[in-house]
């Protein structure tokens, strides 16, 4: 896209916060809304000890704090609709953790804003009027949630529902790398390949603008570069925990304010038919994506063989040395991008190709187009 055509406006949360120790600000920025606050978390985050020093911060702040942890991955509907009903009475809402608390934390608020029910608002497509106060702390460095406008969710036959809507952005977006320091290594792993598929998805989408694009490129740059400590080296690798959090947030204001691709909607698909958590898919799906939109962008590839991995030589050639880079990162952090480990078959492809044509807003603006034939010739070089 010539310059002459670029035109874009900045979204994002109203505020955002970055660094380490800012935990100790969630009181601050929870008193400016009133002293009743909702913490929106999960058992786990609760017994890591991370939500002690954010209700310790609130505490000191003066706000009373009650505290909603009955969440678990792939949040179902009906959890973040029994959330808002916990938060009614409360002045603001604080979500900690990965991205099924925040995007409880974000449609419980919409609820409570809106005052009408999460199913009735996820059927229908008036925009938000309002949402009640929300401020986000992210523990995991992957999904971008805490600068997103969405909330991802599952009704009670499985379906993957979203909500998304700019009233979903956060009042605060609070993310302090400390917070993820001790997290997993298949989980930092898993994670941190999501940010760098935010990233890459929106780089190559017809809808990237300059804006998205300078973000999008420090996003991968910084996951190229610390991935593999921060997975490995955990807490003893600080620098690479700060970087990685600070991808994952570019990562996702630079999709959010550019465009997505196909590689969300492949993984959905295996996700979804597969029954394996997003992160895994993301990881298996995103070599594969990325060598089948090649030939379609291949300028854009090229410049990320460029400035990843210094690629010389002709455009096929760098663009090529780019994808083998994100392939050797991913096998370096300990995935196979092998189907079978999921359980899937030949005998699954056509399932596993519809599923992954079924979200079309990634779709719409991937550089190649995919139909079901595609998408099966794709899948089956995974099995």
């Amino acid at each position: 896209m010539s310059l002459l055509d670029q035109s874009f406006d900045l979204r994002g949360p109203e505020a955002l916060r970055f660094g380490r120790g800012r935990v100790a600000e969630a009181g601050e920025c929870a008193a400016q809304f009133g002293d009743r606050a909702l913490l929106v978390t999960d058992s786990g985050v609760r017994a890591a000890g991370l939500a002690e020093p954010v209700v310790d911060s609130l505490e000191t702040a003066g706000i009373e704090v009650e505290i909603f942890d009955g969440i678990e991955s792939d949040p179902a509907v009906s959890v973040a609709q029994a959330a808002a009903e916990a938060a009614d009475d409360q002045d603001a809402l604080v979500g900690l953790g990965g991205g099924s608390p925040m995007d409880v934390t974000k449609a419980a608020a919409a609820v409570v804003g809106s005052g009408r029910s999460l199913v009735g608002l996820l059927e229908s497509a008036d925009p938000l009027v309002d949402s009640a106060p929300t401020i986000l702390l992210p523990t995991t460095s992957g999904t971008g949630s805490e600068v997103s406008p969405a909330a991802v969710l599952f009704d009670d036959d499985g379906e993957k529902r979203g909500l998304i809507d700019p009233a979903l952005f956060a009042d605060v977006a609070l993310v302090d790398p400390d917070l993820s320091m001790h997290l997993p290594p298949r989980l930092t792993a898993g994670t941190g390949l999501d940010a760098f598929a935010h990233a890459v998805g929106s780089y190559i989408s017809t809808d990237s603008n300059e804006l998205a694009d300078a973000l999008c490129l420090r996003a991968m740059e910084l996951v190229e570069t610390h991935l593999r400590d921060a997975t490995f080296r955990g807490d003893d690798a600080p620098e690479a925990r700060v970087g990685m959090s600070m991808a994952a947030t570019l990562a996702m204001l630079g999709r959010v304010n550019g465009g997505k691709s196909a590689i969300h909607s492949v993984a959905y698909g295996v996700g979804a038919t597969c029954h394996v958590p997003h992160a895994e898919a993301i990881a298996t799906v995103m070599p594969a994506v990325l060598e089948y939109n090649a030939p379609a962008a291949l300028d854009r590839f090229a410049s990320l063989g460029d400035r990843l991995y210094d690629a010389s030589g002709s455009r096929r050639h760098r663009a090529a040395t780019f994808v083998a880079g994100v392939r050797s990162l991913r096998d370096d952090v300990g995935f196979d991008g092998d189907l079978t480990a999921f359980g899937a078959t030949v005998a699954d492809l056509d399932e596993l190709a519809e599923a992954s044509l079924a979200s079309q807003r990634h779709l719409r603006a991937n550089p190649r187009s995919m139909d079901a034939d595609d998408a099966r010739e794709l899948l089956s070089d995974l099995l």
